[in-house]
């Protein structure tokens, strides 16, 4: 009886393709073993599993007089804990593009995303952990068409806290974005907003800059942003900067990076200096399997210890 119906599924899709032919299904399964360690001895050595899946489904539809409908849902799971990272809708044409729905706001999505450059997915050296601005909710966006490498983003966000956060109330968010590309070069500028509507609350301001350049097989990053009245109070400042560089050679790509955090104003994140200094390759097997390897040393000022924390894993990309 399953072999039938296995059977009848099949012959439906075979006799049906033109319903799916505008759906693609990718992602990557990343297996890694961590061994992490501190001064203190709070972290014990030792491998511990780190496991990791984008899956992610695209759709389109040509809408004609050029413009295309297009939906994103982009699910992510860590060490069997799933969560919905995108679910987006939009349109775009020669006016640009339009999208809505659950997204990464530019500052992180485009700006921050250029402070990584290492092969491990545990491990990531992108600094501003501290007042993350990550993924948003009830989001729309407007990208410009490129004008001689000249793009413009603008978003808006309609955030509802949960409660247990630190915060109250709604929350208007915006998120302006100007992207310069020429060639080798790549300059992003952002600036993030986030209007609080909560007596005594200070509105929290994120401002990015992301730079990169490449010449042939090696390819240089930097990253700087600064953050005031971060989670709303106005002695929660901080700042910092990443700058990385990678190279390839053959079948393996070599990358080194620095990163670091100042002025952490608060009692709960510490007051100090956050360093961390990271090495990592990546060996590729072929177009779409690799093999990892990373160490990263850390000067963690929060919490007042060092630790050395090295990755090894594979990665499938599909």
């Amino acid at each position: 009886m399953k072999k039938t119906l296995v059977a009848a599924s099949i012959a439906a899709l075979v006799a049906a393709p033109a319903a799916f032919a505008d759906v693609k299904i990718s992602g990557n399964v990343i297996q890694e073993f961590v061994s992490d360690g501190d001064d203190t001895g709070t972290n014990e050595d030792g491998l511990d599993s780190a496991a990791a899946v984008d899956l992610v489904f695209s759709v389109s539809e040509d809408l004609g007089n050029g413009m295309t409908a297009f939906a994103k849902i982009h699910n992510l799971s860590d060490n069997g804990t799933g969560s919905q990272a995108d679910q987006v809708v939009g349109i775009k044409g020669d006016f640009g593009t339009i999208v809505a729905g659950r997204m990464e706001d530019f500052s992180e999505g485009k700006v921050a995303a250029m402070a990584a450059n290492d092969a491990s997915d545990t491990l990531s050296i992108e600094p501003n952990g501290a007042y993350d601005t990550a993924r948003s909710e009830g989001g729309m966006a407007y990208v410009s068409p490129s004008f001689n490498g000249l793009t413009v983003g603008i978003a808006g966000y309609a955030l509802d806290n949960a409660a247990g956060n630190g915060r109250n109330g709604n929350l208007d968010g915006t998120d302006i974005m100007v992207e310069y590309s020429n060639g080798p070069l790549l300059v992003r500028v952002a600036q993030e907003k986030l209007d609080s509507d909560t007596a005594g609350e200070q509105d929290q301001k994120t401002t990015s800059i992301g730079v990169q350049y490449k010449m042939g097989d090696v390819t240089l990053k930097g990253y700087q942003f600064d953050v005031d009245n971060g989670d709303f109070t106005a002695t929660n400042d901080v700042d910092g900067y990443f700058v990385g560089a990678d190279m390839k050679m053959g079948a393996n790509t070599f990358a080194v990076s620095y990163a670091e955090e100042d002025n952490v104003n608060t009692v709960t994140k510490g007051n100090g200096q956050n360093k961390s200094t990271m090495f990592s390759i990546n060996h590729a097997l072929s177009k779409r399997t690799s093999l990892t390897a990373a160490y990263r040393s850390i000067d963690d000022a929060d919490a007042g210890a060092d630790r050395d924390v090295t990755a090894v894993g594979i990665k499938h990309v599909f």
